[in-house]
């Protein structure tokens, strides 16, 4: 019978060249989209999309998985009562820090760790978590349903996890790999590959009650920051049943059942 612990080492282990090459890949480019900024009404709608969905309140503990640079960090902020920022950039995370730093927040609201997800250990984040949560992050994970059943463990029981993931089905998430400079098609093609059925699977096989798959998002950030119409119009488009397969994001979530519910197992 193979240990886990020994699985995992080894799975980590196959994977440290696809962690060797995002690390260069992050420390390694300017990344302006991804750096934080006061006033982002773009982040400021996804993160409270994905907080909604997952019930977060003001007292919460929330772990936020691939935080980097900490886009999304400071919005969750304005909702939880703490977050713990996980990435395997070290590059990214002395960013979020200095931007932490400037805005007087304490680190008690706001922890940074280095370490991958193959690699850290429930110890090393102060697991369990009420919440866990990314932006943008399973669709570079080389497995998603084993970083799933991982990321499981570190969520207390009646908790959730929850995930905002591009669109594979909207046709500009392609025009904005090829356009943008800080994007590559090496990076992003686990896009193509990532379905919210493979992720509603894989939560129901790690034990938890996969909630239903919400879709959002029309307008760029150009169009969203600067022009109210925008962001009128966009709530309007996304009320469309008949657009909701292409709106080019998607909320993945699920709830961690209560200790002795195991109706989801």
């Amino acid at each position: 019978m193979t240990d886990p612990e020994s699985s995992r080492r080894a799975g980590a282990a196959q994977d440290s060249d696809h962690v060797a090459r995002q690390r260069r890949f992050y420390g390694s480019r300017a990344h302006r989209a991804l750096q934080p900024r006061v006033g982002d009404l773009y982040v400021s709608k996804l993160a409270s999309a994905l907080v909604s969905a997952l019930g977060i309140e003001s007292h919460h503990r929330v772990l936020e998985v691939g935080a980097g640079f900490g886009r999304f960090t400071f919005a969750l902020l304005e909702h939880c009562g703490s977050v713990t920022a996980l990435d395997l950039s070290e590059t990214a995370l002395e960013s979020l820090d200095a931007v932490r730093e400037s805005r007087g927040i304490g680190v008690e609201r706001c922890r940074t760790i280095h370490s991958d997800l193959d690699t850290v250990s429930a110890d090393d984040l102060g697991a369990p978590y009420d919440f866990v949560l990314g932006f943008f992050v399973l669709h570079h994970l080389e497995d998603v349903g084993a970083s799933i059943d991982r990321l499981a463990r570190f969520a207390v029981p009646g908790g959730g996890i929850g995930f905002l993931e591009p669109n594979r089905w909207n046709p500009l998430y392609a025009v904005q790999v090829t356009c943008c400079p800080d994007m590559t098609w090496s990076e992003e093609k686990g896009v193509w590959r990532l379905s919210p059925r493979g992720v509603m699977q894989s939560y129901r096989q790690s034990g938890l009650e996969p909630q239903p798959v919400h879709y959002l998002g029309f307008f760029p950030p150009q169009l969203v920051n600067r022009f109210a119409w925008a962001r009128r119009l966009e709530a309007m488009l996304e009320r469309q049943a008949w657009l909701g397969g292409v709106l080019p994001f998607l909320i993945l979530s699920a709830r961690v059942p209560p200790r002795g519910d195991d109706s989801s197992r």
